[in-house]
């Protein structure tokens, strides 16, 4: 029938998608290889260059690390529509993956001021999950918030235990999500489409990691 060959189209083009997403990233992972190898290389001799070509490689690090985490979030999309997706369960302590997180997003909340608060429970949490996806997911809401608070905002992450399940929240002082957009904040590539936000790195594709 005509429905069913619509139904065939669509899921032939998904398909085609997810094929092009996981080669994309594939295709733009290899030449970043070499470009961290040559970064690393002459970050060894920072202190012996001039403060402004100093300053360049600070930028140019930043920057690469940004494109790098852009590429991995593209590959974990691809896996993911492809259910290639693994989960590494363990019982590890929610502290950990918190830390993490913390760690690979320190940069983004310094280079913006922000005052950032992280309230710990007393005592020790322990969670079966995969500690790297707990991590990740804690990361892409702490970059979100780094990313739409403006410069000397406040952000603030709670982790507590309650009813029997450990509780995350992260709290900023950011232009916050319209009302309308809430339905399709976790869709891929879903991005408010104000010009300011436009101009905004990132491809709209972490929280649907």
């Amino acid at each position: 029938s005509e429905h069913k060959k619509l139904e065939n189209e669509l899921k032939d083009a998904d398909r085609r998608k997810d094929e092009f997403l996981a080669t994309l990233a594939h295709e733009l992972r290899n030449p970043l290889a070499p470009i961290r190898s040559g970064l690393e290389v002459v970050a060894r001799f920072r202190d012996d260059v001039p403060a402004a070509v100093k300053n360049t490689l600070g930028i140019i690090e930043r920057q690469t690390n940004q494109v790098v985490r852009l590429v991995d979030d593209l590959i974990d999309i691809s896996r993911i529509t492809q259910g290639k997706i693994n989960l590494r369960k363990e019982r590890i302590e929610l502290k950990t993956a918190i830390e993490m997180a913390v760690e690979s997003c320190r940069d983004a909340l310094e280079s913006n001021g922000h005052q950032f608060i992280l309230e710990m429970p007393n005592t020790s949490v322990f969670i079966n999950a995969d500690l790297t996806r707990v991590s990740q997911i804690i990361l892409n809401v702490l970059n979100n918030a780094a990313k739409y608070t403006p410069p000397g905002g406040k952000i603030a992450l709670e982790a507590k235990a309650e009813n029997g399940c450990a509780v995350v929240t992260v709290r900023d002082t950011g232009i916050g999500i319209p009302k309308e957009m809430l339905p399709r904040v976790f869709d891929l590539f879903a991005q408010l489409e104000t010009a300011a936000d436009q101009a905004r790195s990132g491809l709209g594709i972490g929280l649907s990691v």
